[in-house]
């Protein structure tokens, strides 16, 4: 049986991002106090929380019955054999789609640690008629996808700039 779970370095900057967007929140609350204004950017937090717990919550587990995605939004168990299709998309991310025969679908993306490691896995289990014909190149090629991180790093960057303009003016 292997796990994956996130990378600690995605887990760490969307937690830094998270925590900088809160003393931002409470650095604006006390200087102009709690108005409509302050709700609006409260919401802001949301979709960064969401991704920290999700980062948090999130497992893989591949035993020789199957593969099990525990996510935040979709779970699910899926053995081998129910699988009808394995598809690779590689852009800004990088993700792994699997299809079930009743249609059910789950995404894993290459913030999952080891994620080469994963693809291997997944080809030594699945039919191969049922993965990309260029399934060994996919795999062997993989590079690991930082353009998320480049953006939450980002980010973290200008928030961290407002955050001590606001504190010091």
């Amino acid at each position: 049986m292997r796990r994956f779970r996130s990378l600690p370095l995605y887990i760490a900057a969307y937690a830094v991002l998270t925590l900088l967007y809160v003393v931002f929140l409470v650095s604006v609350a006390v200087k102009y106090g709690v108005n409509i204004n302050f709700f609006v950017l409260a919401v802001l937090v949301v979709p960064v929380l969401l991704r920290l717990v999700a980062l948090l919550k999130r497992e893989v587990v591949i035993s020789e019955e199957g593969i099990e995605i525990r996510d935040l939004f979709k779970s699910g168990f899926v053995k081998w054999s129910d699988i009808e299709s394995v598809g690779f998309s590689s852009r800004r991310r990088t993700f792994l789609f699997i299809v079930t025969r009743n249609k059910d679908g789950y995404l894993i993306d290459d913030s999952v640690e080891n994620f080469k490691n994963l693809l291997e896995e997944v080809g030594k289990r699945v039919d191969k008629g049922k993965l990309p014909k260029n399934w060994k190149d996919i795999a062997s090629s993989y590079k690991p996808s930082y353009g998320g991180i480049v953006l939450v790093t980002l980010a973290i960057l200008v928030i961290g700039y407002v955050v001590l303009k606001s504190l010091s003016g």
